[in-house]
């Protein structure tokens, strides 16, 4: 075929042209772009913004504003500005100090006893499928009884006089009966078997979740290495569930720290303050004392600590995941 007979070519469509916008006018759509983007985004995310600001943002920061002040709380009580004088309080309150060790010493012995029983149990109930569904509900059914519901079921059991566990212990150990509320430290430890036992059902079914998602062919070639159960456990298991750990901390950290029903139908912060917790504090001076400046600061304080806590695992997986790396 000769060079006049070659066909022309075809022409090229509009859509692949070489643009002809100016550097301004490409500018100006691309931000039109951008601003209709955000606004599809602000739209799907404004029914969460909207009850986030209404009933999160809003009060922490007037929470954060009335702990600068006095009173004000109810009508005829006028608020007054006070400075710092309520932080001052709040360093100096024994009260305060001994609600917030009992608190911290509650976390640390719930949050081990919690995760150590329900990764046990995860383990069998993800090695035992028969029957499993039994123990699931099982499990879990405490944690569908309101908090007061369960905290005035344990006092049945526990209560010094006719608790189940003392006639148990009367007549078949003999001797007097153990005072689960009355003394220290049995109060403090009752008061932690109680939230164990209602959350270790939720973290049950968290923690299975997580294992049933761990890689089989990584057990199977584990297993056939010659690794043992404990071998699998640490070097193949624990590193998969790490995500899913920290998860777990942050959240029983933030739900532990707000300990307050348990503590207020079984021992109402006795004996001695020996179960006394933040939140309780906070209750009983914003309620009973309507010592609001002392009552919103300690609640501010509980907040930045927990923000704190928070942050620090994240950083630290942050760090284990770069030593990985």
């Amino acid at each position: 075929m000769t060079a006049v007979d070659a066909p022309a070519p075809e022409a090229v469509p509009d859509d692949w042209r070489a643009p002809t916008l100016s550097d301004a006018e490409y500018r100006w759509r691309a931000r039109r772009y951008r601003f209709r983007t955000v606004r599809r985004a602000a739209g799907f995310l404004s029914p969460y913004l909207i009850v986030w600001g209404v009933f999160l943002a809003i009060p922490a920061v007037w929470g954060i504003f009335l702990s600068f002040n006095q009173g004000g709380l109810i009508k005829g009580d006028p608020r007054v500005f006070v400075g710092f004088d309520n932080w001052t309080r709040t360093v100096s309150d024994s009260e305060l100090r001994t609600a917030v060790k009992n608190t911290s010493i509650y976390v640390l012995i719930a949050i081990a006893v919690v995760f150590t029983l329900a990764i046990f149990l995860a383990s069998l109930l993800n090695h035992y499928k028969k029957g499993s569904n039994f123990y699931k509900v099982a499990l879990y059914f405490p944690l569908l009884a309101p908090p007061i519901l369960g905290a005035l079921m344990w006092f049945f059991m526990v209560n010094f006089d006719f608790g189940i566990l003392n006639l148990i212990k009367r007549t078949v150990i003999g001797g007097d009966g153990i005072r689960f509320l009355g003394d220290n430290p049995h109060a403090l430890l009752t008061i932690v078997a109680v939230e164990v036992w209602r959350g270790l059902g939720f973290w049950v079914l968290f923690y299975l979740a997580g294992l049933q998602s761990v890689p089989e062919e990584l057990q199977a070639a584990a297993k056939v290495d010659g690794a043992g159960k404990w071998r699998r456990f640490r070097r193949i298991t624990v590193p998969t569930l790490r995500p899913l750990l920290l998860f777990a901390l942050v959240i029983a950290v933030i739900f532990n720290f707000q300990l307050f029903d348990s503590v207020q139908v079984l021992t109402d912060g006795g004996p001695r303050l020996g179960t006394a917790t933040v939140v309780w504090f906070i209750h009983k001076r914003l309620f009973k004392f309507q010592d609001t400046g002392l009552a919103y600061a300690s609640s501010i304080g509980l907040l930045v600590v927990v923000l704190v806590l928070t942050a620090l695992s994240f950083w630290l997986l942050g760090k284990r995941r770069q030593r990985e790396a």
